[in-house]
């Protein structure tokens, strides 16, 4: 019995050891060491709103002053974030600089009567953050989307307001992870 339990505390100060050593997981800053602020200038509206709808583009609409939204949550997401601080542009390092180049409303689910009862809400930007100084790019990505989905009736269902504020939620969570994080 005795030895049992000797094996057994063994194991278990082995799993305690393992516990506290940590899982290796980090993160790091992709941005060099001379960015320590940043600016974002109000976000452009890049959807042609005069195009023709056709059976590629039949779910893209637009939002009216869903780029201002954008914009005030990245800031946000800045401000909270902490490792950059949000400055004007003449104090700025860097520069973050978007457009909106689509916002999309794609039917997920159809009832029986094929009503429409859940959609996709997706919201995208070509973005780019450049050092202000030298106007090099530090990263850019023409297709950044930030989505969410939503039901029109039942227990889930949300306005499309709620969606859409969603939406930017999670591309201004993307865009500061894209800017501060590299895994």
């Amino acid at each position: 019995m005795v030895t049992l339990f000797k094996k057994f505390s063994g194991v278990l100060v082995f799993v305690a050891l393992l516990s506290l050593s940590g899982c290796g997981y980090t993160t790091k800053h992709l941005l060099p060491e001379n960015i320590k602020s940043v600016t974002v200038p109000p976000i452009k509206n890049g959807i042609d709103l005069s195009a023709e709808i056709s059976d590629k583009d039949r779910f893209r609409v637009y939002r009216p002053g869903i780029e201002v939204d954008l914009t005030n949550a990245i800031i946000n997401h800045f401000i909270f974030d902490g490792n950059l601080k949000v400055v004007s542009m003449d104090k700025a390092d860097a520069v973050l600089e978007a457009t909106l180049v689509d916002y999309r409303r794609d039917p997920l689910r159809y009832s029986e009567g094929d009503d429409i009862q859940e959609y996709r809400l997706s919201i995208s930007i070509d973005v780019s953050l450049k050092e202000k100084t030298t106007g090099k790019v530090i990263w850019h990505d023409g297709n950044l989307v930030g989505d969410t989905t939503f039901f029109l009736s039942g227990a889930h269902a949300v306005s499309e307001d709620e969606a859409a504020a969603k939406a930017v939620e999670d591309l201004s969570r993307r865009v500061i992870e894209k800017t501060i994080e590299v895994w």
